[in-house]
């Protein structure tokens, strides 16, 4: 990425500009600080962990136990006997599968593994019967599990929601910090749910606080590429930078959330591409 702030490079401009980005960076090290010294609190979704950063104190604390894990492997079988009889011979795919069966086992959610080790054997059977693997075979089997993996889904959604519940109870009655000098940060990852379901309690959290007048969506964030504490406190300063900027210059809070030039965009671009004329016959 190329570095525009001492653009425009031909014009005094360039240092006047240059100028606004070191203020803006010294602007940005006065909230880093604030975080650095515990005044504000950052509550981070990373990986398989909630990690709670109050000045030099550090909590990690797990959100997805062992219930959570069982129900993810049992539905992750199903997709392996699938990837199995895909890729292997026929006798070698149906051998394997069977030895299996006595391994499908969940105490979270029994009911539900015998389920899928039934469904499972059904399709080792038809594949037997007919020394071969079809697509409508598979197709019964895709469609048979429909009702299993809308009840492992809750199931997981139900164990990840307690957990991040209890957590954030925990975290909030060890700090004495306010929810309007705290922020929730989801990292990214590589399946849409890590983010959606984490900021769904986030969100939902900051909406219930007695504390907290702003919106929340200023309070809860989704940060891609991030991996670290640092990542998280460097988004957090921006975040109460250019909120107080929009504040004092635009009006309004939430005034750079979004891309300044959009609104004029949408203008320029009616210009710009007029409306066809109707043809007449």
């Amino acid at each position: 990425m190329q570095d525009t702030t001492a653009e425009p490079a031909s014009s005094p401009l360039g240092n006047i500009n240059q100028h606004f980005h070191q203020c803006y960076a010294r602007r940005k090290q006065d909230f880093k600080d604030k975080i650095s010294r515990g005044e504000v609190l950052l509550i981070i979704r990373m990986d398989s962990r909630l990690v709670a950063s109050c000045g030099d104190d550090i909590q990690e604390l797990p959100v997805n136990g062992e219930t959570y894990h069982q129900c993810k492997a049992l539905a992750h079988s199903t997709l392996a006997a699938y990837y199995t009889l895909l890729h292997s011979p026929p006798e070698q795919a149906v051998s394997l599968l069977k030895d299996w069966l006595p391994q499908l086992k969940s105490e979270a959610a029994p009911e539900l593994a015998s389920t899928i080790a039934a469904h499972i054997r059904q399709l080792i059977n038809d594949v037997t019967k007919h020394s071969t693997v079809s697509h409508l075979q598979i197709q019964h089997f895709a469609k048979a599990l429909e009702p299993v993996f809308a009840r492992l889904l809750v199931l997981s959604a139900e164990d990840e929601v307690k957990q991040l519940h209890r957590q954030l109870n925990k975290l909030t009655s060890d700090y004495d910090i306010a929810t309007s000098d705290s922020f929730f940060i989801v990292f990214g990852g590589p399946q849409a749910r890590s983010r959606e379901l984490a900021k769904l309690v986030f969100t939902k959290w900051c909406d219930e606080s007695d504390d907290l007048l702003a919106d929340s969506r200023h309070h809860v964030r989704y940060f891609e590429n991030a991996s670290t504490i640092a990542d998280a406190a460097e988004l957090v300063a921006t975040l109460m930078a250019d909120r107080e900027l929009a504040q004092t210059f635009l009006g309004r809070a939430e005034g750079l959330e979004q891309d300044v030039l959009g609104k004029a965009a949408e203008k320029v671009l009616e210009r710009c591409w007029p409306k066809p004329q109707a043809k007449h016959r």
